[in-house]
């Protein structure tokens, strides 16, 4: 989806017929402009919805202290280690970390975008969950730089960080055909939150590999333990694996399948997705797919910055991790 981006102080300028710095001295010291100048900038600042943002020009002159990170959840493990990723890329730029848990809500969020700005934030690091373009662009107009993570966007409307899911779903479910699996099932998220198609889209590239092999797919309401449990208990036939798209659902389906009296790995193979905390304190350690998040956090935070420090020189990256397999013990190896 194209946008038309924020106006920049640029555009007011070129629209007015002045100078950058005399629409920042209507702005900022508007008595030093004469009046009719004054009224012209004005008259343009509301026709181009120009928003100005305080905290760039605090950042270049040292005094900013801020950025923001919203996130939809910060009691979630990923979530915390993309905080303590942001938190030492904010550290390391001499500026403090402002946590808001959004709850995956659109107005939480946009609210925090206004207060964050008030506050003199010089950006914002945003993970929604369930974003949709829309909501994206309305994000971004609030006037505050904005790069968005776990979450890839187009170059063209900002800059964006993630993992490569497509290439950790592949790898999944490589390493239970590897471990000889044929009926493999996919215990999967909604498929409309990104990062779990594109899982499920990478187990089945994978499974294109093995024409003796077949894959089912069943969606958990909920990408918690409980919910993999409640699966596992369900199941009307035993796969040989399974593939769960996050490790809080791949601790529960281990739950659920010992609970039917099936050993782990010996009857059926599990493999989970993040290695979260979670996945080694299972009674079976998880086999699963380490996710960089750490990292997830850092580049965001370098990007907002060299968004705000470069100005007009930045240009807006998208940022793909690889993903890697960390086997214990809930496969064979």
């Amino acid at each position: 989806m194209s946008s038309k981006p924020p106006a920049r102080i640029q555009d007011v300028a070129e629209a007015a017929g002045v100078s950058t710095s005399t629409v920042s001295n209507v702005l900022n010291r508007p008595e030093r402009v004469s009046a009719d100048t004054a009224a012209r900038v004005r008259t343009v600042v509301a026709a181009l919805d120009y928003v100005p943002h305080p905290g760039a020009a605090s950042l270049r002159s040292g005094r900013a202290s801020s950025v923001g990170l919203v996130l939809p959840d910060i009691a979630n493990s990923f979530y915390a280690r993309i905080a303590r990723g942001a938190t030492d890329a904010a550290y390391r730029h001499g500026l403090s970390l402002v946590l808001c848990d959004s709850g995956d809500h659109p107005d939480r969020e946009r609210s925090y975008f206004t207060m964050l700005a008030e506050q003199r934030a010089v950006g914002v690091v945003v993970a929604p969950l369930g974003a949709d373009p829309d909501r994206l662009t309305r994000l971004r107009q609030r006037g505050i730089p904005l790069v968005l993570t776990d979450r890839t966007m187009p170059a063209q409307d900002g800059c964006s960080v993630a993992v490569d899911d497509v290439s950790g779903g592949c790898l999944a479910v490589d390493h239970l055909l590897n471990d000889g699996a044929r009926h493999i099932l996919v215990v999967n998220g909604s498929r409309t939150i990104r990062q779990c198609a594109d899982r499920y889209q990478g187990a089945r590239k994978a499974i294109r590999s093995s024409p003796d092999a077949r894959l089912e797919q069943v969606v958990a309401e909920t990408m918690t333990i409980e919910a993999g449990a409640a699966i596992a208990r369900g199941l009307n036939s035993v796969p040989d694996a399974v593939f769960c798209t996050n490790d809080f659902l791949a601790v529960g389906v281990c739950q659920g399948l010992s609970a039917r009296g099936l050993s782990i790995p010996d009857d059926i193979r599990v493999i989970g997705y993040g290695d979260l905390d979670v996945a080694t304190l299972a009674a079976v350690p998880l086999t699963t797919i380490h996710q960089p998040v750490e990292d997830l956090g850092r580049a965001a935070i370098d990007l907002l910055i060299d968004e705000i420090e470069a100005s007009d020189e930045h240009v807006h990256e998208t940022r793909v991790f690889p993903p890697r397999l960390v086997v214990r013990g809930s496969t064979c190896g």
